[in-house]
């Protein structure tokens, strides 16, 4: 089972900033899209409206 926080959950966007040499860096920041944005950080536990984001794989 996946650890449940925000940053595993499918409704999680994660914020991203530049740095001086143009790439994007994470700021392990987002926001969860379900049902209303709101403002999470990656490691905030896990809301009952966890639904396990789908590996890449």
């Amino acid at each position: 089972m996946p650890n449940q926080t925000c940053e595993n959950c499918r409704h999680f966007v994660q914020h991203y900033v530049k740095d001086r040499r143009s790439k994007f860096v994470p700021i392990y920041e987002g926001r969860c899209g379900h049902p209303q944005l709101k403002a999470r950080k990656t490691d905030t536990p896990a809301c009952e409206r966890f639904s396990a984001r789908k590996s890449n794989t």
